[in-house]
């Protein structure tokens, strides 16, 4: 996250920055960002980029935190209206991203983002996604607890979880990097999770 440096330079300097950042951020993927580009926009010397971001990660994860603050935000009233129904829940998340995806300011930048989801490893993109999924899966865990029972064991939750994750994930890139039809993706991943939601209440009932 930036700097004490960067958060009090002075309003239009910090906005010329941030412009010119979420211009190179939405013209080309991660791994052509050129911060050159950037401290030219800008008009800053190069080693002032270094004083107020560790690298174009650090600056990344800036500009997309009120996009992933917006997003946590929505994700509240389902987790409480769906407490202990992870489907339900994963059912109503993907449109809901996708739509604030599609409407926020920083939909070029967005796209670049989810389109590294498609890819192993750390990257900042997946390193991203996973700290978000992360936090929902703690916030969803507090309010199965509060349940008197959940209608699954706590190993098969956590199956169940990272099965769902992988599905809005594909959906995401497909929305976002390949640009397929919203609601044709947003229609099979609903059903996907139905056929993985039959197949687990029937393993559950089996097993009672």
């Amino acid at each position: 996250m930036p700097s004490e440096r960067f958060l009090h330079l002075p309003e239009e300097k910090k906005m010329r920055i941030i412009k010119a950042s979420l211009k190179e951020f939405s013209r080309v993927p991660y791994d052509e960002i050129s911060i050159n580009r950037i401290i030219q926009d800008a008009g800053i010397p190069r080693g002032s980029f270094y004083q107020y971001f560790d690298d174009k990660q650090d600056l990344q994860l800036f500009l997309l935190e009120d996009f992933r603050a917006q997003l946590r935000k929505k994700a509240r009233p389902y987790l409480d209206e769906d407490k202990g129904d992870v489907f339900c829940f994963f059912r109503d998340a993907l449109p809901e991203i996708v739509k604030v995806g599609m409407s926020y300011e920083f939909k070029d930048v967005c796209k670049n983002v989810f389109s590294q989801l498609r890819y192993g490893g750390m990257c900042p993109g997946n390193k991203m996604f996973a700290e978000d999924v992360r936090w929902l899966f703690e916030e969803f865990s507090k309010r199965v607890k509060e349940k008197d029972h959940t209608n699954y064991s706590a190993g098969n939750m956590i199956l169940i979880w990272e099965m769902l994750v992988q599905l809005i994930k594909e959906a995401l890139v497909r929305i976002f990097l390949f640009e397929e039809s919203e609601d044709e993706i947003i229609d099979k991943y609903k059903k996907k999770i139905a056929i993985v939601e039959a197949g687990v209440r029937a393993k559950e009932t089996k097993n009672v």
